[in-house]
């Protein structure tokens, strides 16, 4: 995990960021967190709010947004994928609160459409499987279908531990299918 500067990333072409979770930790935690100054930003309506960001080795993009007027923070992300940013935070998962699916379902519908060219993977959110074979050669899928940043995540994350099993990951058909 790496932090990186909000006011040069903003200068960079837009990126898309989610609405993912309600975090329930106070600004002087987070502070302690991420070890540095947030870059404070005034939002119109909410007053000011202190902004951290963090990439992955992955190329998960997450933000977090304390309101000086509020107890906790949210969690935007570069992709609509809650269970991705979570295998990132498990020290914080009790905290994390998911906004229900359908809060901003229209707002991520259209923020996907804007973006598509620039990032075709967001038309993909659950085209690709994570596969492990076992022991007895015989395939398994781990887990639900998730996006191929996801997928190639836990991937990473598995060998990692040193397990002698065989992962990969595949992309899905229409039908949902390995291709």
């Amino acid at each position: 995990m790496k932090l990186f500067d909000i006011e040069t990333e903003g200068k960079k072409p837009a990126r898309p960021w989610f609405q993912l979770f309600l975090l329930h930790v106070d600004r002087r935690t987070a502070r302690e967190w991420f070890g540095t100054e947030p870059f404070v930003e005034f939002v119109q309506g909410l007053g000011d709010a202190d902004i951290w960001a963090v990439k992955f080795d992955c190329g998960l993009t997450v933000g977090f947004e304390f309101l000086h007027l509020e107890t906790g923070g949210s969690i935007r992300a570069s992709e609509p994928n809650p269970s991705h940013v979570q295998r990132h935070f498990q020290n914080w998962k009790s905290k994390l609160e998911p906004y229900p699916a359908s809060t901003f379902a229209d707002l991520d519908a259209m923020t996907i459409d804007h973006y598509a060219e620039r990032h075709p993977e967001l038309l993909e959110p659950r085209s690709y499987q994570l596969w492990r074979q076992g022991d007895d050669g015989n395939e398994m899928p781990i887990g639900e279908p998730t996006s191929l940043l996801d997928a190639k995540c836990w991937q990473t994350e598995l060998e990692s531990h040193k397990h002698k099993q065989i992962y990969w990951v595949s992309k899905l058909d229409s039908t949902g299918k390995k291709g």
